[in-house]
């Protein structure tokens, strides 16, 4: 695949993809219908549609490509989406208008048969306007891992490069952020920082390079990198930024929306199929991206 530098790109190449069926639970507000719409007129996508039929025919058109699995309840709905999960009917699997932690919990029972060993985890893109080239920056884990010890942010940067990978960059540069760029043992976070770098130079993390500890503006910022005389092929260019807790991730992904006003989108990796988790509140643009991002790690399996 070309390396997908932009959402435009991005929403180009889901349009190409043969992915499998989009699975929404519940969908009941004007984001989320708008946002169906859309990825059938833009990407060919399918879906069905586990809710209140009166509520989805009297948002959505009719549509060749749209099932509607009729449901009285989100219990019954969530009830049934695991059923279609675990007959394979559903290559994505989106909420609408259920929590996340509702979602997942039903989506991870045993008889659903998404679960495969590895760590879950939230893997949120946004665009860097000031970045020539690739202006897709990822940040990690804003939406599971509450507290992820050394052997948890292992994983969190390998489903982080996996996505990466998904989207043509075969070696995506990683920054693992901390307060400070150097290693304090007072600071929990530059150690394991420190550690995860030392572990990528070993190759005991591939397909991507690693470095850390890294403040943020020297993770993002070229200037900001010379300025401190940080010899690093990471900083000032990182493409994933891996967030030491989910206060700090989460509140730095949201920034990137409610300050800089950034478009955005984003994936849970490590189940069969990717999940989306859009927030109730995000708009009908970062859902569609999301969908069109599921598409593209539907179709890498």
């Amino acid at each position: 695949m070309t390396t997908i530098h932009n959402f435009e790109e991005l929403l180009e190449a889901a349009s190409r993809i043969q992915a499998r069926r989009a699975l929404v639970v519940w969908p009941a507000n004007e984001e989320t219908f708008a946002a169906i719409a859309e990825a059938r007129r833009r990407l060919g996508l399918r879906f069905i549609l586990a809710g209140d039929r009166r509520i989805i025919e009297a948002s959505l058109p009719a549509d060749a490509g749209t099932e509607i699995a009729d449901h009285a309840s989100v219990d019954e709905a969530l009830a049934g989406a695991v059923e279609l999960l675990a007959k394979g009917e559903a290559g994505i699997l989106m909420k609408g208008t259920v929590d996340t932690a509702t979602l997942i919990k039903a989506a991870l029972r045993p008889e659903s048969g998404l679960r495969t060993g590895r760590l879950l985890s939230d893997v949120f893109l946004f665009e860097y306007a000031p970045r020539e080239g690739n202006k897709l920056v990822m940040i990690t884990d804003g939406g599971l891992n509450i507290a992820p010890d050394l052997e948890a942010k292992v994983q969190l940067i390998q489903n982080a490069a996996a996505v990466a990978h998904a989207l043509g960059n075969a070696n995506p540069k990683v920054a693992v952020l901390a307060a400070a760029e150097f290693v304090q043992t007072n600071m929990p976070a530059t150690l394991d920082a420190a550690a995860l770098s030392k572990m990528n130079e070993r190759g005991q993390i591939r397909g991507c390079v690693v470095d850390g500890p890294l403040a943020l503006d020297n993770a993002l910022a070229a200037h900001a990198a010379r300025e401190k005389r940080i010899g690093s092929t990471v900083a000032g260019a990182a493409e994933i930024l891996v967030c030491p807790n989910i206060e700090c991730a989460n509140a730095l992904a949201k920034s990137t929306t409610y300050i800089g006003h950034a478009r955005l989108a984003h994936v849970i990796v490590g189940a069969r199929i990717p999940i989306l988790i859009p927030s109730r509140s995000d708009s009908s643009d970062a859902k569609l991206l999301s969908l069109a991002l599921g598409a593209i790690m539907s179709a890498v399996g």
